[in-house]
């Protein structure tokens, strides 16, 4: 009987064995392959992040380019502008002086220079000869 069950043992020993062997061969030419959607999806996600922090990095020159040219174009609006309005002052200026100076000569406050040539002849020809001033002086109280 015991002839009989090391038999017995060793058939069951044997058909482990080769069934073990079986499998190591199954095991052997079986490809694993692991599962690395966690990682593509991280790698995936790192990667449209960059993206997007590059993309906006580039952006940013763009916008100081545009703050830049804006710059340019408002000193260059601002050198119209104070070149216009120095003009304009100018001409106002000018016409501002033109109006004083004719209302002046119609109220009599200042003369033209005809009449200041002729005041100054006359009092030339009146220090040159002392009895034509008594005269215009008589001539002009009569006058009045």
């Amino acid at each position: 009987m015991e002839d009989f069950i090391n038999k017995k043992l060793s058939v069951e020993i044997e058909k482990a064995i080769t069934q073990l062997e079986y499998r190591i061969v199954e095991l052997k030419t079986m490809q694993i392959e692991p599962d690395l959607s966690y990682l593509n999806s991280f790698y995936k996600e790192r990667t449209e992040e960059n993206i997007n922090r590059l993309n906006s990095r580039i952006k940013i020159p763009k916008l100081s380019l545009y703050i830049w040219i804006s710059s340019f174009a408002m000193l260059i609006f601002s050198f119209v502008v104070f070149f216009f309005v120095f003009s304009k002052l100018e001409e106002t200026k000018t016409k501002s002086i033109k109006e004083y100076k004719n209302q002046l000569s119609k109220n009599s406050v200042i003369m033209s220079k005809q009449n200041a040539e002729l005041l100054k002849d006359m009092d030339l020809w009146f220090k040159s000869d002392p009895q034509s001033t008594s005269k215009f002086i008589h001539w002009r109280q009569s006058q009045r």
